[in-house]
């Protein structure tokens, strides 16, 4: 029993506090795979420049975590073996230490079940908007230009459209799908609906089969404004941007007319050269797409 205390709960304690961390990230993404999927299939998706470079650059990186990790197990590790099994036949512990050591390592779990949780909400957002782009492509073709991540004041837009009928300021929202009861085609459906209220004037929600959501829909009518007035003093034309909030992999059903297109990304090229109420010849295309670009390489301070 005394060589048990001394040589090996030395060494399971010192490596407790990595096993808890792998332990929580197994849980997070346990769960997240028992009870939520994304709403497309990136491997459906059509591939745009750099892509496969990109996934296999992110694959690398996680790989480069663990022979980082391993270094630097390895070399503390015998110091703290050591360390550790001197205090056991000592018989006296630094309690401060171990409460130091418990708060440590209590923190650490609460930061990696953010930074787990963060980077699902990233991964979801990415590969919606990554789904909006491949669709978007479609439209070059019939002379549209298409902007990506326009950064703008503390925000940013995600996809920007010139063309002859007018200008476009997509935001693409992600929203897992959740894999709870069945999981038929009504568990990935949204519902947009309007209330009319003679005090609140009209209110219109977004419904999902297990919550509502508002502010997508603010928030893509005050993006296009900003757009609106930003082109409008850039390019000297009178632009009014045209929104458009876009859900890819989500069946969309409009009980309600809305006061701009709520779409699934796969309805992009067919329903926006259908849009817009503004004639451009391509010289105004030119002007406009030209502030965008500027805006692209410079970012605020074009």
């Amino acid at each position: 029993m005394f060589a048990f205390t001394v040589n090996l709960l030395p060494s399971i304690i010192l490596l407790s506090g990595s096993y808890l961390i792998l332990a929580l990230m197994y849980l997070v993404l346990f769960k997240r795979d028992k009870t939520l999927a994304l709403p497309i299939d990136k491997s459906l998706l059509q591939r745009l420049p750099g892509f496969g470079v990109s996934e296999q650059l992110r694959d690398l990186q996680i790989q480069l975590i663990g022979p980082i990790f391993i270094a630097t197990l390895i070399v503390s590790f015998p110091f703290s073996l050591v360390g550790f099994q001197h205090l056991i036949k000592k018989g006296t512990f630094n309690w401060l230490l171990i409460i130091i050591v418990l708060l440590g390592l209590f923190l650490c779990c609460v930061q990696t079940w953010r930074i787990m949780h963060k980077m699902m909400k990233l991964r979801l957002g990415y590969t919606a908007e990554i789904a909006t782009a491949s669709e978007l492509v479609r439209l070059q073709a019939l002379g549209y230009q298409v902007f990506h991540d326009i950064q703008a004041d503390n925000f940013n837009i995600d996809h920007l459209i010139v063309g002859p009928n007018g200008v476009f300021a997509i935001e693409t929202k992600g929203r897992y799908k959740r894999l709870i009861g069945n999981k038929s085609k009504k568990n990935y459906k949204l519902v947009y609906e309007a209330s009319y209220n003679a005090k609140l004037g009209e209110k219109a929600k977004l419904i999902f089969p297990s919550w509502c959501e508002t502010k997508p829909l603010e928030q893509a009518q005050r993006q296009a404004k900003w757009v609106s007035h930003w082109l409008t003093t850039s390019s000297g034309l009178s632009v009014t941007a045209f929104p458009i909030l876009v859900f890819p992999g989500w069946f969309i059903e409009l009980k309600a007319k809305p006061p701009f297109p709520i779409l699934n990304h796969k309805q992009l090229p067919s329903v926006l050269p259908k849009l817009g109420h503004q004639t451009w010849s391509q010289i105004d295309i030119n002007r406009i797409a030209h502030q965008i670009a500027q805006r692209c390489v410079y970012g605020e301070q074009q």
